[in-house]
């Protein structure tokens, strides 16, 4: 019994001293295992790659990023930091950490493991592959960028973009719209690391969330004098909770 723990504890040490972030990288493949959809991401990066053609790049408004660059990224596995050189960018639309070993790269085929043990920081900021649960919707997974991670309250933001179709007006009293990528945005916490319910930056809807917390928040309010509308207030709202 005394060996084998030895061996077990050896084998341990030689996985974590040999992980590399080959590990971490998936060939578009999804946490199911399914390849994912890059139709319309191809279709834009065709797109704007036929510069000579101005209507061709018109026809769809925006893009899959809120940032097209690869930045010089941390990946911590299980806590741990990877000290590969690894340079990521958030693909807001199918909802992927694309990887490049160089910055200046404009396309990729790879991309970070979808786990919950595989976190990444790209410009001071942390993300986290986890399940949520939106309001009236299922359970869902997905990266969210963590805002405050305390003892008791953890609060994340999830921000990412969705593909609408064209539209043609029928009427002369209608728009006609292009292909676009809009931007979502969403709030979730959680109590206890329990599980993560979609919140709204409202005061109302933050009380009716928080009902055992409803003398904390107001004594918040008053103190602060804020309405819990902006997303700085209601992060300095955890603090004072987490706290209390």
């Amino acid at each position: 019994m005394f060996l084998t723990n030895i061996m077990k504890t050896c084998l341990s040490a030689a996985l974590l001293f040999t992980l590399n972030i080959n590990l971490l990288i998936s060939q578009g493949i999804n946490i199911n295992g399914i390849q994912s959809d890059f139709r319309v991401n191809d279709l834009y990066e065709n797109i704007k790659n036929q510069i000579g053609d101005k209507k061709i790049n018109n026809r769809i408004k925006g893009t899959p990023y809120f940032d097209e660059s690869f930045k010089l990224a941390e990946v911590l596995y299980f806590g741990k930091l990877i000290k590969d050189r690894i340079y990521l960018r958030y693909n807001a639309y199918s909802d992927e950490m694309e990887i490049s070993s160089n910055p200046m790269a404009k396309v990729s085929e790879k991309i970070l493991l979808k786990n919950n043990k595989v976190a990444c920081i790209i410009g001071g900021e942390k993300y986290r592959y986890l399940g949520f649960i939106a309001e009236k919707n299922t359970p869902s997974v997905g990266y969210l960028k963590e805002l405050f991670n305390g003892i008791i309250f953890s609060f994340y933001q999830k921000k990412y973009k969705i593909y609408m179709e064209a539209t043609t007006a029928r009427t002369s009293l209608e728009r006609s719209f292009p292909a676009r990528f809009v931007e979502k945005t969403e709030y979730y916490y959680s109590i206890n690391n329990g599980e993560l319910n979609q919140i709204k930056l409202s005061k109302k809807k933050i009380l009716s969330k928080l009902k055992n917390h409803t003398i904390l928040i107001k004594s918040f309010i008053k103190d602060s004098g804020s309405n819990l509308k902006s997303l700085k207030d209601v992060i300095a709202m955890f603090h004072y909770l987490d706290q209390a």
